[in-house]
Parts: structure tokens; sequence; C-alpha cells
């Protein structure tokens, strides 16, 4: 592609990035004269028409933004189904080299860096657009220390074209909410929980969960217990680690109402003010002044002698004290300046302790108090009720002190996995693995899922319960359906056909390369036409309409009323080959009326347990 000009206007320079959907180039605007630079859509995404419909609708609202930390996107084009974007050109580094690069990351620009990324975020979410695919690797750093956030709308495009499938996960796994493990609906709240992540990697050089495969990690972001920051990092004072902690809340509802509120709370953690992106100014005023030699020595001299002759003769215990009220002023002084207490009333922290967590929560809400929540397993203690805090009840604080509470989770509690679309034995090993057993095995139908999969489970995906807990599920076993049959129908009356009896379109092939639209004709089949099938799809041959005139008849039989149910198939035999109409036990005394067509020379054979009654033309 290197050397390669889009549209006569974009000429290709060279390559600087690849990943798992697009190449990026380094190209020439050769209209404007400006650099620029431009991401090729992977082939596997260009060949799909409802993905580059999502994927052009997302890019251009995403091009809407404009904010000092969002990458631009300037424009998007199609040049002989080469499909590309066109974004603004950044000198740096990614947010994921800067890490690797760098064996720790000060605090107070960890904690800016994140401040930038969620001012991106807060811009974005204000016009609707939820990135869905916030890390470090769409993270890039200037060369002047500027944030940028890249690839906004893409990745919500993707989303909507492959997580359906369940083959792949978007964006890298390490930094998925557990709503898109769970495969549920995005909100701004997914990005809170992706930022959390990356400021976490950030601050620990750790990421919260690890293994060895995606479907571990991604179990993990659904159930697993985040470790705190400060094992990793003691820097991390204990606000800045509720911060983290909050944004990184499994359920959404217990994260951050909104990026803006997450920066906030950051903001404070870290006792930032607008001063802290000025670099500090030296005094050069106390600098510039010369001083005379003699002063000079004079004051080097004197008070040197007096200070030297007081510290000598101080006794050696005052200095030891002093220096203890020295560290425990400046304690004091740290303590109550962090977080604004001054600011602030004082509140008598509630006796919680042996109140239902929700009913805590409650509490401190009311008396503008904040909260951190920890969960302990505990086979004396319901689950949900409160078993200590910190600070204790009655003790006085300021408004907006985190008031930690430890909550009984109960006995061991187990996230119920999602079973549905597993097969029996999936569903047998993925319970086994966590402590769980399978329960009652049901028979359901829906035409609309295919045979032999969960199609619905008791206790629901994602509640909570004890080891051992049985779980209940339902098996699709699809009723078998009988195939109409689609040969000499143009390809829209097959599709309407199969959408009559349940059935999908599966593969479409061409006999002779024209194009599937819905005049096609249908020149074969697969099922046949006439026969019963528990597939939920059916394939096709597509052809030129043919000149031969279509036939169509009827077959009209009744069976005896005595005797035993009997065995009707119906043939047809065209210029298309052969074919069955109709396959069916009868009852007897019932009458079977079936309705037969073919392509040019048409017969029609009729067999009563195996036995011809009719052989003739139409």
């Amino acid at each position: 592609m290197v050397g390669k000009t889009l549209d006569n206007r974009y000429k290709l320079e060279k390559k600087i990035g690849s990943g798992g959907m697009a190449d990026v180039y380094m190209a020439t605007d050769l209209l404007l004269d400006r650099v620029v630079a431009v991401k090729v859509l992977h082939s596997s995404f260009a060949e799909d028409n409802d993905f580059i419909v999502r994927f052009r609708h997302e890019a251009q609202s995403a091009g809407k933004l404009t904010h000092p930390n969002i990458v631009g996107i300037y424009d998007v084009g199609d040049d002989q189904g080469v499909h590309y974007i066109v974004m603004e050109y950044v000198e740096g580094v990614t947010l994921k080299q800067y890490i690797q690069d760098h064996s720790s990351i000060s605090v107070d620009m960890a904690v800016r860096i994140a401040v930038e990324i969620g001012s991106a975020l807060e811009a974005a979410h204000e016009n609707g657009i939820v990135h869905c695919d916030i890390k470090p690797h769409n993270i890039l750093l200037t060369e002047t220390g500027k944030v940028k956030v890249t690839d906004f709308g893409i990745a919500r495009a993707i989303n909507s074209a492959t997580v359906i499938d369940k083959k792949s996960i978007l964006g890298s796994v390490h930094y998925l909410s557990p709503e898109q493990a769970a495969g549920d609906k995005v909100t701004e709240k997914t990005d809170i929980y992706s930022l959390g992540v990356v400021l976490y990697e950030m601050l620990t050089h750790h990421l919260p969960f690890e293994g060895e495969t995606a479907v571990s990690i991604a179990l993990q972001h659904m159930r697993g217990e985040v470790p705190r920051p400060t094992k990793f990092n003691p820097a991390i004072t204990p606000m800045l680690e509720e911060c983290v902690l909050t944004a990184l809340q499994k359920d959404p509802d217990k994260r951050y109402n909104s990026v803006s509120d997450f920066i906030s709370e950051l903001k404070m953690a870290q006792g930032f003010t607008t001063s802290i992106y000025k670099p500090a100014q030296p005094e050069f005023a106390a600098m510039t002044k010369p001083i005379a030699q003699k002063t000079e020595k004079i004051a080097r001299t004197e008070p040197e002698g007096k200070l030297s002759h007081l510290i000598t003769n101080f006794p050696q215990n005052y200095i030891w004290i002093a220096m203890v009220l020295l560290f425990i002023s400046c304690f004091l002084w740290a303590f109550f300046s962090f977080g604004n207490f001054w600011s602030t009333s004082n509140v008598t922290v509630p006796m919680l302790v042996g109140e239902p967590v929700e009913v805590a929560q409650k509490t401190l809400k009311e008396m503008n108090l904040k909260f951190s929540i920890d969960e302990i397993a505990s086979d004396d203690i319901p689950a949900g009720q409160v078993i200590s805090q910190t600070p204790v009840g009655g003790a006085s604080v300021k408004e907006q002190r985190i008031i930690h509470l430890t909550v009984s989770k109960g006995g061991a509690v187990i996230l119920v996995p999602d079973l549905k679309g597993l097969t029996l034995d999936q569903a047998k090993e993925r319970l086994e693995k966590l402590d769980l057993a399978l329960g009652a095995v049901e028979n359901g139908s829906d035409q609309s899922q295919p045979a032999e999969i969960i199609i619905s489970q008791s206790p629901q995906s994602f509640s909570k319960v004890a080891k051992g807990t049985l779980v209940n599920i339902v098996i699709n076993l699809r009723q078998p359906v009988n195939v109409p049959n689609l040969v000499g129908m143009t390809l829209a009356d097959a599709k309407n056909a199969l959408d009559s009896v349940h059935l999908t379109l599966g593969t479409i092939s061409s006999s002779d390369g024209i194009t599937a639209d819905d005049s096609a004709v249908v020149l074969a089949q697969n099922p046949t036409g006439g026969v019963s099938t528990n597939e939920s799809s059916v394939n096709l041959t597509i052809g030129k309409k043919e000149k031969t005139q279509k036939k169509t008849g009827s077959v009209n039989i009744t069976i005896p009323k005595n005797g035993n149910s009997r065995h009707v198939v119906i043939y047809i035999i065209d210029d298309n080959g052969k074919s069955v109409s109709y396959d069916q036990q009868v009852k007897p005394g019932s009458t079977v009326n079936q309705s037969v067509s073919g392509i040019g020379n048409v017969k029609v054979q009729v067999l009563i347990d195996g036995n011809i009654v009719q052989d003739r033309e139409l």
C-alpha cells in the first residue's frame, strides 16, 4: 500500500502501525499539503457491507468531536473497495509504550494523564458517543506531553458487527468492562471502568486481572475481586485508591455517575489545583543581586558560630522532642488539608454495624458522607449485612469523608455463569469449574435458535449463589420442519418462504457468477424441498432466470379410514432433477392435498408405503 494514492488525494508514505482492524499509514494530503494519518481497514471488515455502513456512520459522528485531547477525524472514504479514515497525525508514543518504557510513573503524572483522558471522554459523552475501547494502545502522548485519545466511534461499529458471533472480544480483554464481557448494553459507565483499569495500570504497573486465555480474564472482570492498588504501590493515598476502586465496581450503578464526577474526585484526591499543570518558576530576583565579598564572609562565619554553639549546648532530649512535634505537626497539616477537610462541616458518623448495606448507603448519602465497600465471606453473618466500619459510629468527621464498610457476602458466594447458547457438555464443564452443579434438564422448543443448545436457565446468569447450588436448564429440541420447495422461485420469494417456516437463508452460491439480488432464480437447494429437517438454515444455488416455463398442479390422496397410518411421499421430477415435495405419515381417513410445481418437463410420482400409486406428467 505504501506509495498508493487514495482518491487522488491521500498519498501513503509509510506504514506506522498495525492492528486487528486496520493498518495505519503516515500520508500526505495532496490537496491541503499537510501530513495526516490514514487508517486502512482490513479486507475482512471491508467485505461486510453492514459493518461498512455502521462504520461510516460512527466515524462521521466522531468526526464532529473537537477537543484538544481527541485525535481529530478529517475524512472517511472508499477507493475501489479500500475503506479508510483520515485522521490528525500525532507525533509521539502510545501510553502502552510509555508504560513499558518507564519502570514507574509518578502518582501525579498518572492522575494528570487520567484527567486528560477523562476530559476527552467527557466531551464525547456530551455528544452521545461512547468509546467502548479505552486502553493505553488507543491513547497517544505527544512530544510535549499532551494526551490524545483516538478511535472514537470505531470500536462501537466493530461491536455492532462482530461481537454478536461471540468469536471475538472487542478491544483488549484486560480493559474490558464486566457488561462488555457479559454481552450487555454499553453506556458511558463502560468507559469509566476501562479508564479505571488504565489508571490502575499506570499507578501499579500491573493489570487488575491476568489469565492464560481471553475467556478467563473476561470471567475475572465479571466476578473477580480487584487487588487494592496499594498492594503494589504504597505511595497511593487512601482517597485516590477509593477513586480507582469506585471506577472498577462491577455493577455500573455503583460506579461514578459520570466521567465528570470521576475527574473531580481524582483532582480532589490528589490535591490538584489549576497551578499543577504549570511548571514551577524560579525566583530569579533573589538570584541576580550581587553580594559583596566582605558581607558574604561575615554572613558565613558569625551566624554559623552562634548556631553551632546553640546546638552543642542544647539538651539532646529537647532536640528529639522538637523533631517529634515537627513530624506530628506536618502529619496533621497534611491529613486535615487532604481532601479539603477544612472546607466542610462536621458530622457524626452513624452506627451502621448490623444494618443492611442498602440502608447504610442511604444513611451516609443523606448525611453527605461517601462510602467504600469491601465484601468478605462469612458463614455467621447474613449476606448484605454490615460487619464493621471505619471510622466507628459516633466519631466526628468532615462532610464528604469516606466511610469504609465491610459487608458480609454470606458463605462462599459464586456468580452463576451465562449458560445460554452452550451445549449440555459445555454447561457441565463450566459449572464444575465454579463448584456448582447441574440441576434439572428440560426440553424446550425455539425455532429461532439452533438445536441442542441451552435457551434458558434458573437461577439467572450472574445471580449470587452459594457453593453447590443446582442450576436448572432448558435444552432446545427444535421440532422437525418441512423444507419448502424453493427451486424456480426468485431469491426474494425464497426468503419469504423460509421465513414462514422459521428457517433462515444459509450460504448462497452462484452457478454463472450473477449477483445475489432478489431477482435471481433458485436452481438448487440443500436440504431439498419436502424433506423434514432439524436444521435451521437452507443453502441455495442461484442462477439466471430460465426461459423454460414453470408448471404447477396438485396431488390429492385420501387414506382409507380402516387400517394404520400410511407413509406418503410425493416426488417432483423436472429439468432440475428429482426433489421431494411431500414426506409425511398420514393418519387413516386423512386427505393429502399438496400443491406441486416444476420447470420444463414435470413428472409427479406418489408413493404410499414405498409403492408407486401415481406416476404422471403435469
